[in-house]
């Protein structure tokens, strides 16, 4: 055999030990693979926060509030359309974070959450206007006063529950609010295996997903839809093959998947990025975590795009904002 075509044999055995070797890694998980899917976009412009609340109206993503590592409770209000930050009026409710926020019908609401010391839990609400770039007070919430809960809006609609008080009682709970009457009634078709705080709720194509949270300290597995008429159970959020339990997550929808992105699990702050898909009711974990694993974060889509801003690694409190664009 000639010079060349031992040349050649050797190139080929190199790259053939080069692919298993690289493959052997990806099995193992000893190396992220593919493209990559974070990068930082927009600074938010304020101070590194934790615990604020979000809305979104038409592409444009509102962050309200939260607390400061001083322990200093906010009311400030920012809008983000994809590229720059604005700031817009301040909230007129008390200073707060913890709080939960929704959108419906072009205007946003906001209530809940913790006042800071000496105020407590809250149960007020306020509506946002965009274009007169007003707040105004609206109907209590009727539950007990709370941090911690989930909030989505489905139609015309805006659903509120869940939540915790600082003595650790937690809520089963769901209010439906009706803007056009300022009104709320008890959703009386629940059946939440727990009761629970900080767990997490996406909307896909006018249905909700609500799971994960925790309660009495341990990460909960349970998981339900919901579209606006009756609850179902879907499958667990741990099996042998995947464990998606988290709090404090943050979330958002692209296209018609649910993220559910960092937050905590059973062993701690996590990175990870979720993706449910509804049409199986599967999730799956291939996509790049997020650089900066983290809590308590706003997190909205825009566009085909994700975002998650702000939010505390437990001793860090963050002020970046970081894309994401699903390719793997």
């Amino acid at each position: 055999m000639n010079k060349k075509n031992w040349l050649v044999l050797v190139l080929v055995a190199a790259l053939a030990i080069t692919s298993f070797n690289s493959c052997k890694k990806d099995e193992e998980g000893d190396t992220e693979t593919g493209p990559t899917e974070w990068t930082r976009s927009t600074v938010f412009p304020e101070d590194p926060r934790n615990g604020a609340s979000t809305f979104t109206i038409n592409n444009v993503a509102y962050v309200v509030g939260g607390y400061l590592k001083t322990n200093e409770v906010l009311a400030d209000n920012h809008a983000f359309n994809g590229s720059q930050w604005s700031t817009k009026a301040n909230f007129i409710g008390p200073a707060r974070h913890s709080a939960v926020g929704f959108a419906v019908n072009g205007k946003g609401y906001v209530g809940l959450g913790f006042g800071g010391e000496g105020v407590g839990e809250l149960k007020d609400f306020y509506q946002y206007d965009p274009t007169a770039n007003t707040w105004k007070k609206i109907a209590d919430f009727p539950g007990e006063a709370r941090f911690g809960a989930v909030a989505f809006s489905i139609g015309n609609y805006g659903y509120v529950g869940l939540g915790a008080t600082s003595t650790d009682k937690t809520f089963s709970d769901i209010y439906k609010y009706d803007p056009a009457a300022d009104k709320w009634t008890k959703d009386e078709t629940t059946s939440f295996a727990f009761k629970k705080a900080y767990a997490y709720a996406f909307v896909i194509n006018n249905v909700a997903y609500v799971g994960g949270g925790y309660s009495n300290n341990t990460a909960t597995d349970d998981f339900y839809k919901f579209d606006g008429t009756k609850w179902e159970k879907l499958g667990s959020l741990k099996t042998d093959s995947y464990d998606a339990r988290r709090y404090n997550a943050s979330t958002f929808v692209i296209g018609n998947n649910g993220y559910v992105v960092a937050g905590r699990s059973a062993s701690g702050l996590s990175g990870t990025v979720w993706k449910f898909s509804p049409s199986d009711n599967s999730w799956t974990e291939k996509h790049e975590p997020l650089p900066s694993a983290r809590e308590k974060a706003v997190s909205f889509a825009i566009g085909d795009k994700g975002y998650i801003a702000t939010g505390s690694s437990g001793t860090s409190y963050f002020d970046d904002n970081w894309e994401f664009v699903p390719v793997r």
